[in-house]
């Protein structure tokens, strides 16, 4: 067994190298909503848990632009493997004009939302605070798209180390702006939730700025426009690749935010119980997604390369990796169950609810992880039509429905909603899984024989 694993040790440094930094950039992002969310709990908690509602809109539709921009460093690292890194450059502008036409239309399907935000159930007040500030952070679509851009494309690259550095100084000048704006510090206006969200606008717009300055300037972007570049658009290419990654995220997020809106229903201090245990929660998958975004790159690579066992292997040993620190994660989330929500607040009836839910989240931390990772290893060969497919069923047919039903119909109210999660995570985990290595065993797996940007591989 320890021999097998030996085999592996190559793949497990090159992962953990990109992994690392891309890590604890994400978890730079999830640390600006924890200071959201810490600090307006701090001041009131329904401004807390509207900026929960408002976030979960909000963050339902952009992830289908983000995860639309993954197909950038898919491409990149692909292009890096088969030795034509010089492409990242077309590909770059490509996937710029890409971010300027999904922020318009994620704009005008915000504002659609905010003039609708009924169909979303929520109590009256609740439900004009999460307006109030989902119109504010709309504004920011531009500025979140733009950085995410810039970072696909060095992450890609090789080159995770930047968009870490940005990320920090974003959420340094979050939490900043957090303590002038909520509270009124400084001689500025005290403005609550609105306060957050035009703090999260401003830390947007800086990291924006500063990822495509240093994309523009970085050594490794000026030495690629020095070669011989093929000049081609790869706009329907990313869109290809891209938006069934982007509608992967939407139905896990949808599914993720509808359990918010189930669990709004019961009362608001439930939904801020939720809200702590979900982004609780949410720090421990940025390590996964750290993991998820390597495999994506490392397998990249070897596709790239025509490199079968390299594909295989490094898809497993992110796999590896995941089993373990998800591990680690459930058992912290189980020991510390009643001490963690302390974080956030000191409401007794939220010290009560929502310690339950973390020890149903430590069951879902191995599941969510492998899913996620499993997707990434998939991603790296260009497949992601049928993951997309696999996710609409696990979170749509199968967790939203039973979060409904056991919550509601079997009156287990919100254990109900998390007894779900598990459910449909363990659903999408196990398909995944079984897709990646029934198309990666020796002989199956279709390299292009042309250009590797000019079609999907055969799935």
């Amino acid at each position: 067994m320890f021999k097998k694993l030996n085999t592996y040790t190559q793949f497990f440094k090159t992962i953990a190298k990109l992994a690392i930094p891309i890590t604890i950039g994400q978890l730079g992002l999830v640390l600006m909503g924890f200071a959201d969310i810490v600090m307006l709990g701090r001041y009131d908690t329904l401004a807390m848990s509207a900026a929960g509602v408002g976030n979960a809109v909000f963050f339902l539709f952009a992830l289908i632009g983000i995860g639309t921009q993954y197909a950038t460093s898919t491409l990149i690292s692909i292009a890096d493997g088969e030795g034509k890194s010089q492409q990242s450059i077309p590909i770059y502008k490509s996937s710029l004009w890409v971010t300027f036409v999904l922020s318009a239309v994620l704009m005008l399907v915000n504002v659609f939302f905010y003039y609708n935000f009924d169909v979303f159930g929520q109590t009256p007040d609740l439900t004009k605070s999460a307006k109030e500030y989902l119109w504010i952070i709309n504004f920011s679509v531009p500025a979140l798209l733009l950085f995410n851009c810039g970072k696909q494309v060095l992450d890609g690259l090789g080159k995770p180390n930047q968009s870490m550095i940005v990320t920090f100084i974003g959420l340094i000048l979050n939490v900043i702006l957090n303590d002038l704006f909520i509270y009124g510090h400084g001689g500025f206006p005290e403005m609550g939730l609105a306060g957050a969200a035009w703090a999260s606008l401003s830390s947007r717009y800086l990291m924006a700025l500063l990822m495509l300055l240093w994309v523009q300037f970085h050594p490794i972007i000026i030495h690629l426009k020095t070669k011989s570049i093929e000049a081609k658009s790869y706009f329907i290419n990313i869109l290809k690749i891209g938006l069934p990654i982007g509608f992967t995220y939407f139905f896990e997020i949808a599914a993720f935010s509808y359990a918010l809106i189930l669990a709004g229903r019961i009362s608001e201090l439930h939904s801020g119980a939720h809200q702590i245990a979900i982004n609780l929660a949410s720090i421990t998958y940025m390590f996964v997604m750290g993991i998820s975004a390597a495999c994506n790159i490392v397998v990249g690579n070897h596709y790239g390369a025509k490199d079968q066992k390299g594909v295989r292997r490094s898809g497993f040993a992110a796999i590896l990796l995941t089993i373990a620190i998800e591990g680690f994660f459930a058992i912290i989330f189980l020991i510390f169950n009643k001490d963690l929500p302390l974080i956030y607040t000191v409401d007794p009836i939220l010290l009560e609810i929502t310690p339950m839910l973390l020890v149903l989240s430590a069951f879902f931390q191995v599941s969510d992880g492998l899913q996620a990772v499993a997707a990434g290893a998939l991603r790296g060969i260009k497949d992601t039509k049928v993951t997309g497919i696999i996710a609409f069923v696990s979170y749509w047919l199968i967790m939203m429905p039973g979060a409904y039903f056991l919550c509601f119909n079997l009156e287990m109210g919100i254990n109900g909603i998390w007894l779900s999660f598990i459910i449909g995570l363990s659903f999408a985990a196990i398909l995944l899984l079984y897709r990646f290595n029934t198309k990666t065993k020796l002989g199956r797996l279709k390299f292009d024989e042309t250009d590797p940007m000019h079609s999907m591989v055969d799935i």
